[in-house]
C-alpha cells in the first residue's frame, strides 16, 4: 500500500509549490509532508498562515473604520458620550461528527484530502480524456509511483460526493485546510464549479467571511 500523506506532498508541491523546477519558501513544509511525516504539520501552519493574514486585514479594516466613524452621540442624562458597542460577529457552528461516526484522521484523512482536491477538478460535471491527461502530465513532475498513478487514475474516474469527503471532519483547522486546496484546485470560471464549492463549504460550515478570505489568498 502506498503512503497517502506522502502522496499527497507530491500533489500539493506540483499542484500549489510551483513544481519542482521553482523553489520557495513553503518547499519545507512540501518536503516534511512528501515524507509522510508532516500532515497535520502542513495543517497547522497552513491555518496560521491564514489566521495572520485574517486579523491583519481586519486590523486594517478596523482602523478605517475608526476614521470614517462619525462623531459620539452625547448622552443627556449622563452628560458623556454614549456609543453601542459592536455587535459579535458569529460564524456557523462546526458540522458535528454523526454519532458513531469516527474522526477522520492519519492516512485516511491525506486520502480524503486528495480526493477533495480530485472533486473539484470535476466540479463542473465533466472530466474528458484530455483533461485527464492535463493532471496527469501536471504531476509528472512528482516521480509518481505505479501504485499511486493507478489510485489516482482511479480516484479521477469517480470523484466522491459532498457527503463522503466530508463525513466524519470536524476539526476546524481540517475544514479551512480541505477549503483551501479544493480552492486552489479550482477553476473558478463557470456556474457550476461556484455552486460545488459554495456547496462545500455550506457542508463544512465554513462562514461566507472566511470563505471569501481564503477565495482571496489563492
Amino acid at each position: 500500500m502506498f503512503n497517502a500523506e506522502k502522496l499527497l506532498g507530491k500533489i500539493v508541491r506540483e499542484t500549489l509549490g510551483g513544481g519542482s523546477s521553482r523553489r520557495n519558501k513553503r518547499d519545507g513544509i512540501f518536503d516534511s509532508l512528501a515524507s509522510g511525516q508532516g500532515l497535520m504539520t502542513m495543517i497547522g501552519l497552513g491555518v496560521g498562515a491564514f489566521e495572520i493574514l485574517k486579523a491583519e486585514k481586519e486590523k486594517k479594516s478596523i482602523g478605517a473604520m475608526s476614521i470614517m466613524a462619525p462623531p459620539a452621540i452625547p448622552s443627556s442624562s449622563m452628560g458623556t458620550e454614549t456609543m453601542l458597542p459592536p455587535l459579535p460577529r458569529s460564524s456557523p457552528p462546526p458540522v458535528p461528527t454523526p454519532k458513531g461516526e469516527q474522526r477522520v484522521t492519519g492516512e485516511e484523512l491525506a486520502v480524503r484530502l486528495i480526493q477533495v482536491m480530485i472533486a473539484a477538478a470535476h466540479a463542473d460535471g465533466t472530466l474528458d480524456e484530455s483533461e485527464e491527461k492535463a493532471i496527469l502530465d501536471r504531476l509528472r513532475g512528482a516521480e509518481l509511483e505505479s501504485e499511486e498513478k493507478m489510485f489516482l487514475v482511479s480516484e479521477l474516474h469517480r470523484p466522491r460526493s459532498l457527503a463522503e469527503l466530508t463525513a466524519g471532519i470536524d476539526d476546524p483547522s481540517v475544514m479551512k485546510t480541505m477549503y483551501m486546496l479544493a480552492v486552489a484546485t479550482i477553476e473558478m470560471d463557470s456556474d457550476a464549479e461556484r455552486n460545488w464549492l459554495d456547496a462545500l463549504g455550506d457542508q463544512l460550515g465554513i462562514s461566507p467571511e472566511v470563505r471569501a478570505f481564503i477565495e482571496e489568498q489563492s
